[in-house]
């Protein structure tokens, strides 16, 4: 049975498509990590407070709790209605456990280059967990435009984590107000891991965005992908936000988003070929970019499409990295080529097998 999605264009009808994968967005708009010195805490050894809000999720504070065993638990403000929870594979070993809980003194603001962050909850082992960070300095810091290497631990990914941090930045040691207590215990957060100032200044190791756009790109599922046909001019498939562009014969070239504060678009070279027409012989291969904002950097890498008898097998594997945009000393340092910034990528590899007569699909991700 065919599916037609609502297009924002009229035109005569064209040719049908499928669309083999898609991204999902994530509403967090501002996150922070705060690792401890080694051994300060029994059970954990960072905190991630996230700031959320969406039209169907709502709006409060998550907190991911970094476990000492790679898991994580996930503590949720009780104003979230969120029960995703394949959105914590690539924290480490993935989830441990989730909690809605009473959360107070929430707060997370940033006023010029000075940021003030607090929460507090009580754990699942009973324990008050308290944050305060306050930022005094009057001296200006340069913030970084950042792919977050988050996926670059994770075990089992089910998706390719694009996690652009705007404007993020170290918290400065110098005049700050940094007080975290776990059952009455002081906890010192961890310093920075290299003896190198930032912006004349040193730092903490604790950062921040308080500008985020996460996607996850090309989650793994088994499903029945359906037929769409294209309308309008331009031959393009509109979700919500996101449109889909192909060439007159049915080939996938572009994937973007509309109407968002931040842009993102992902580029296939040649098209990827429409699947519900290649050759029972026929093997492509070509290469893909995923681009954001101008200085956010570009992943790019390698596709290819095979078909055997009724199956077609289609491989993804973002093989050159991110590409960074370095605009200062500190960066160009921090975004060489071999770092775990640019280089994390290139571990993951996507594979999607497409039955073409029944259009039933399985995909997954593996490190590589």
């Amino acid at each position: 049975m065919e599916t037609v999605i609502p297009m924002d264009c009229t035109s005569e009808k064209k040719q049908q498509v499928i669309i083999p994968f898609s991204f999902t967005n994530i509403p967090i708009k501002k996150l922070a990590l705060i690792n401890f010195k080694k051994n300060e805490d029994s059970k954990y050894i960072a905190l991630e407070p996230q700031y959320l809000d969406d039209k169907m999720i709502g709006k409060g504070y998550r907190v991911i709790a970094y476990r000492k065993d790679g898991y994580v638990d996930v503590y949720d403000e009780k104003s979230l209605h969120d029960d995703k929870n394949d959105s914590f594979d690539v924290a480490g070993k993935g989830l441990c456990e989730r909690l809605k809980v009473e959360m107070a003194s929430t707060r997370f603001e940033k006023t010029g280059d000075v940021v003030f962050i607090s929460f507090q909850f009580t754990d699942k082992y009973g324990r008050n967990i308290n944050v305060f960070l306050s930022e005094k300095s009057t001296k200006k810091s340069r913030g970084i435009n950042l792919l977050a290497p988050v996926g670059s631990s994770t075990e089992n990914p089910s998706y390719l984590p694009l996690f652009y941090l705007y404007h993020f930045d170290f918290v400065r040691k110098y005049n700050t107000t940094f007080l975290i207590t776990i059952d009455e215990n002081n906890i010192r957060p961890a310093n920075f891991p290299f003896p190198l100032p930032k912006d004349g200044q040193w730092r903490s190791y604790t950062r921040y965005s308080n500008d985020c756009h996460l996607f996850e790109f090309a989650n793994q599922r088994s499903s029945v992908l359906e037929v769409h046909t294209m309308n309008g001019n331009q031959n393009v498939v509109c979700d919500g936000e996101v449109e889909y562009a192909f060439t007159e014969s049915g080939a996938l070239t572009n994937i973007s988003l509309r109407q968002t504060n931040h842009q993102l678009s992902v580029v296939f070279k040649r098209g990827i070929p429409n699947l519900l027409h290649f050759s029972e012989k026929g093997e492509w291969k070509d290469t893909f970019e995923i681009t954001a904002d101008e200085g956010m950097g570009v992943i790019s890498g390698e596709y290819s499409v095979k078909r055997a008898d009724n199956k077609v097998t289609f491989e993804l594997v973002p093989s050159g990295g991110w590409t960074a945009k370095p605009d200062s000393l500190f960066t160009k340092m921090m975004f060489t080529k071999k770092s775990i910034f640019c280089s994390w990528p290139k571990t993951y590899k996507y594979t999607q097998v497409v039955d073409v007569t029944t259009l039933e699909s399985t995909s997954t991700w593996l490190r590589v």
